[in-house]
């Protein structure tokens, strides 16, 4: 009834069942198949109920088979009137709920009153439609086995005809079980059921893809594999002992449709070819419009040349059906094989029913699943690596493989049969609304034909036996939906909602004969790396894992025992931040760790640590064992991963160290009575810069303080008792003040040093300055002494100092700290220091400037050095400048050297800052004091002595300020009077 080329179908069959029994057979039994799926049931007005008036009206059948999905459209089922009391579906198999209103019309097992033949179907296991197959059979046997026993027909043992007894229906049949079922993956349990079955049936029949001849089971059952889907129609003739129940003899033939024998073609052959024709007819007339869609090429030709349009590549009509399929199921990507796909085409406009049927004539269902990008790449490389992309028919160019919601690229100038052709596979992301790089482990859904599922070779490997990975699902077939049902359903959703669906090509399949650079998805056992292990689940090496994060709070503990300790305890938590399971046992313990509490059974059972959980590890000290000094020992445990890992080290230490030091007392290293030396220095320091402040003010008239600038010596006195003081901060550590007051020390240190250094050096920088430009005012008789312009140089080194400390200070300042020495947590010390690395820079920037005014005072020191004592200190406040360079290369040194010894480190700089002040301020003002102390005819002139030494220097301005001709004349005079003053002295 499905062949509208009217070949044969029913009509055929009704024919060989009259012939069979002209020629005196016997009985003959046929069971059709329900038709839901063709084109000719599709387009019928009648739909599904066109069967009921061909198979039951016309041709007599009382029931046929039919998959369980039918019971799954009521609605449909409904509306056909193709169900009556007298025409019903066979299913030994099927699950209905008492309550279904269909059960009324279904048979478990059909009964033949004609031959007693009883007819077991087995439909393909749909759960929870079906219940399991071998279980259905066995019962329905049981069953049979049952009636025939009670009905008088033989005993439970088929040991012989039993004399007495009911018979079914008044007559003297007995009931013959015939299996027929489906699933060829359960045909090897069916055949193990029937060979321990008592009561075996007749004939078991198998309806599968492939004829097989029959053969016998126990000698009891015979075996057949018939072929269902072809054009043959096949006839098994059996003579059965009902006495004995053995076979005594079987023919199987097997008439090709296409090669109808014509002595099967009688009046009656014709007569109902003509009435199936009549009704396919019907159908024709009836090809409703399902949607509207751009111009549609011609996909496929039967002319010389062969046109196959899909096999070349992207097709319009392999992307039309993709999308439906992908739309009904929403699929993350949908498939179809190049090989179905045909048809003339049509013009852009609306499309008929008819025209998909002619562009895939084939009855193919749904079939969904899930698979990982592995499988996934597995089926586009085994696709693109066989395909010939020729738009000619090819023996192979059917395996290309037309999509939705997916593209793919590959390289057709490589040779396939290496490691393939596919360059790269996205696919499309909904949520993001663009394509995504196929990810290896991630799932997808996807959507094909039952044709690709169950039959063409070897794509149902692909989408069923390979599909091992975690979270893969085999593809199932859906036999309530044929694929032209949904392109159909899918056409008329777009034209409802003001869509023609577009027809051009998209760019799925990308041919990029300038890529060489392979994907690579499959991985093996044998490829995994060191420190990798085989997951089978997902087909992927794995990293081992490892205890990383599977770790105590805390690497070290540490205790000191002082004599007013009482009890030492300790407490680590040992977490499981890893995604596994671990097993946690005591290994190494020293004998003076006593664990308790929960963590003593670890010393005897070993306990499970899942992820996110942590254990808590108490113990304590025995002190009672230890010496006096430090024992330090490792707490060890043993972790073991739960789980299969292949090939890693599963067994693994986890410790932390525990250090106990027995001592009287805790060492901090503070400065204590050493202070006093420091404050010594300090008060010395200073006493030495007062007295010679109070001398510069007792002695600020006469000629030789006058002629160096009380002013000057009084800056020089006042740096170097800021240098002093700074011996103030350098004595505070934390026995004495807070964190925060040694804070405010550390950071108070680089001020008072820094700022007396720079008031210092520059007030000297100023007082060479002076000496030459007095010199070369003597002999040029231009230019004066300018107490402010050498002040203005005094300001630049104190501002320059001010804003350095300043930005030091609110930067990065110096904090202190304590640190352990040697790792001793009983010996520690204090210290400044800097949390960031911008007080390194501050510090280097401090030193270049001071330093810088150092050289100057030097250099300038030298030129000057041939003055008179009486006038000019420069030699001394050279040498000064020496013993600050002698006394720093020596000092600071030692001060790095004993960072970690803070009584020795405190002595060497105070010690410095003392030799530093005192050195300057003896070295200064000691000359002056000498100097005046000589009688004064002694006392040479500074005029003379710069004239007999011959220092002639060009004059040199003070900023520029041109004094005038009458302030000029008046110093001149100044000076005369001076010299007749000497001269006078002298000669008194």
């Amino acid at each position: 009834m499905t062949d509208t080329t009217c070949v044969g179908g029913s009509a055929a069959v009704a024919s060989v069942i009259r012939h069979s029994k002209e020629r005196g057979d016997g009985p003959a039994f046929h069971f059709p198949k329900l038709d839901r799926e063709s084109k000719f049931v599709a387009t019928h007005p009648e739909g599904w109920g066109v069967n009921r008036r061909i198979l039951h009206e016309y041709f007599g059948w009382d029931s046929f088979e039919a998959r369980p999905s039918l019971f799954t459209d009521e609605e449909r089922l409904g509306s056909t009137n193709l169900l009556t009391p007298n025409f019903r579906p066979t299913m030994s198999n099927l699950a209905l709920l008492p309550s279904s209103k269909w059960l009324q019309f279904l048979e478990h097992i059909h009964i033949n009153e004609e031959t007693g033949a009883t007819f077991i179907y087995i439909a393909k296991e749909s759960p929870p439609l079906t219940t399991p197959s071998v279980e259905s059979i066995v019962a329905a046997l049981d069953y049979i086995a049952y009636v025939n026993a009670n009905n008088g027909c033989f005993d439970g043992s088929r040991e012989g005809i039993l004399s007495s007894g009911r018979v079914v229906n008044d007559t003297n049949l007995c009931l013959i079980p015939i299996v027929f079922f489906v699933d060829n993956l359960l045909r090897n349990e069916i055949l193990q059921a029937i060979r321990d079955h008592p009561n075996p049936p007749l004939v078991l029949a198998q309806g599968f893809g492939e004829q097989l001849f029959p053969e016998l089971v126990n000698n009891q059952t015979l075996f057949a594999s018939i072929d269902v889907g072809g054009s043959l129609i096949s006839h098994l003739h059996v003579e059965v002992d009902l006495d004995s129940w053995e076979i005594r003899n079987f023919t199987f033939n097997a008439v090709d449709l296409h090669q109808y024998p014509s002595k099967f073609k009688d009046d009656k052959y014709y007569q109902d070819v003509a009435f199936l024709r009549a009704l396919a007819d019907e159908a024709l007339d009836n090809d409703p419009v399902v949607g509207k869609t751009g111009f549609m090429p011609l996909t496929r030709s039967l002319s010389e040349n062969n046109w196959r349009m899909c096999m070349g590549g992207e097709c319009p009509l392999g992307n039309l059906f993709t999308d439906a399929l992908k739309w009904t199921s929403n699929a993350d990507f949908a498939v179809l094989s190049s090989g179905g796909l045909r048809g003339e085409g049509w013009e852009a406009g609306e499309v008929h029913l008819s025209d998909i049927w002619a562009a895939l004539p084939f009855m193919n269902h749904v079939c969904t699943g899930v698979m990982t990008g592995v499988s996934v790449f597995r089926l586009l490389n085994y696709s693109t690596a066989v395909a010939t992309f020729e738009s000619t028919y090819t023996p192979m160019g059917d395996r290309l493989l037309q999509m939705s919601g997916m593209r793919m690229t590959y390289n057709t100038q490589l040779e396939g049969s290496g490691n393939g052709r596919l360059v790269s596979v996205d696919i499309w992301d909904r949520e993001k609304n663009e394509f995504l790089p196929l990810e290896r482990l991630k799932l997808y859904q996807f959507v094909t034909d039952s044709y690709l599922c169950d039959y063409f070779d070897p794509y149902p490997s692909l989408f069923n036996n390979e599909l091992k990975m975690e979270g893969e699902v085999p593809g199932e077939v859906d036999d309530s939906r044929i694929v032209q049902e949904i392109v159909g359903a899918y056409l008329s959703h777009l034209d409802n909602n003001g869509i023609t669906y577009d027809t051009s090509i998209r760019g799925s399949h990308v041919n990029d004969t300038k890529a060489f650079e392979l994907m690579s998805f499959v991985q093996t056992a044998e490829s995994c790396l060191n420190n990798y292990f085989w997951e089978t689940q997902i087909l992927t090496c794995l990293p081992c894992p490892s205890v990383k994060y599977v770790k105590f709070s805390n690497d070290w503990i540490s205790f000191l025992v002082t004599p007013n300790s009482k009890s030492l305890s300790g407490t680590n938590v040992l977490s499981n931040r890893e995604l596994i399971n671990v097993t946690l046992a005591a290994r190494l313990i020293p004998e003076w760790v006593l664990l308790k509490g929960n963590a003593s059974d670890l010393i005897k059972r070993s306990i499970l640590l899942q992820p996110g959980e942590s254990f808590t590890i108490d113990f304590d000290i025995d002190t009672s064992t230890l010496t006096k000094g430090s024992t330090q020992s490792i707490v060890s445990f043993g972790v073991i991963l739960d789980g299969d890992y292949p090939g890693c080290l599963t067994d693994l230490d986890i410790t932390f160290d525990t250090v106990v030091e027995v001592k009287t007392e805790e060492n901090f290293n503070h400065l204590g009575a050493i202070r006093a030396v420091g404050f010594t220095f300090m008060t010395l320091a200073m006493a030495l810069a007062v007295t010679f402040i109070i001398w510069t003010h007792r002695n600020k008239k006469h000629r030789i303080v006058q002629k160096s600038q009380p002013v000057f010596l009084d800056l020089i006195c006042t740096g170097t008792i800021m240098m002093a003081s700074c011996i103030v901060p350098l004595s505070i550590d934390d026995s004495i003040a807070s964190f925060r007051g040694c804070d405010i020390a550390c950071m108070s240190t680089p001020w008072l040093l820094m700022m007396g250094f720079g008031i210092t050096l520059s007030a000297l920088v100023a007082e060479i300055w002076r000496l030459q430009i007095d010199c070369n005012a003597m002999s040029s008789r231009r230019v004066a002494i300018v107490e402010c312009a050498a002040m203005k140089q005094i300001a630049l080194v104190f501002v320059l100092n001010l804003t350095l400390l300043l930005c030091w200070t609110i930067i990065d300042p110096l904090r202190w700290q304590r640190e352990y020495i040697n790792g001793d947590p009983a010996n520690s010390y204090g210290f400044c220091k800097s949390e960031g690395n911008a007080s390194i820079a501050f510090l280097i920037l401090l030193v270049l400037l001071n330093g810088a005014a150092l050289v100057r005072v030097c250099s300038q020191s030298y030129y000057a050095c041939k003055v008179d004592d009486e006038y000019t200190e420069a030699r001394w406040i050279g040498i000064a400048c020496l013993s600050w360079l002698q006394v720093m290369i020596v000092g600071i040194p030692v001060i790095l050297l004993t960072r970690n010894l803070p009584v020795a480190q405190y002595f060497t700089s105070s010690a410095l800052v003392f030799l530093v002040c005192v050195s300057m301020l003896l070295l200064l003002f000691a000359p002056k004091i000498r100097s005046m102390s000589k009688p004064v005819e002694l006392q040479t002139s500074v005029f003379q002595r710069c004239q007999s030494q011959g220092y002639q220097r060009h004059p040199t301005p003070v900023n520029d300020t041109q004094i005038s001709e009458t302030e000029e004349n008046e110093q001149l005079k100044q000076r005369v009077r001076d010299l007749e003053r000497i001269l006078e002295e002298s000669v008194s």
